[in-house]
């Protein structure tokens, strides 16, 4: 049965290509997956074996835990403005959270809002 081994949602393109390059350097089988045209489906990279599948995880273990240590903290206006760019790229996904976060929001407030 294949492993999932990376997750390839919201993973920058150079990232995922240097993730793919590590499992081809190191002669990891891989497939990969897509999200599909709706966005439901699991974007990934996948490992039949199990031993390689152990093997692929490591490795981009000490792949991520690098890349870790070389990155900024963001800041606020960062985030925000990523939050944006991400809106423009998915405004179906942007709107139905938007969507979502008022329902919830509505349901937890009416009940103090209706007895005033």
């Amino acid at each position: 049965m294949a492993t999932l081994v990376f997750r390839l949602k919201y993973v920058p393109d150079e990232e995922a290509d240097a993730i793919r390059q590590l499992l081809m350097d190191h002669d990891v089988a891989f497939y990969e997956t897509n999200a599909g045209r709706w966005q439901i489906s699991m974007a990934g990279l996948w490992v039949k074996d199990k031993a390689q599948a152990q093997q692929a995880r490591a490795l981009i273990l000490e792949d991520q835990s690098e890349r870790a240590n070389g990155m900024r903290p963001i800041s606020l206006g960062q985030w925000v403005l990523g939050y944006f760019q991400h809106a423009r790229q998915n405004p179906a996904e942007a709107f139905f959270t938007l969507v979502a976060v008022l329902l919830v929001l509505g349901l937890s407030i009416a009940p103090f809002t209706l007895w005033l």
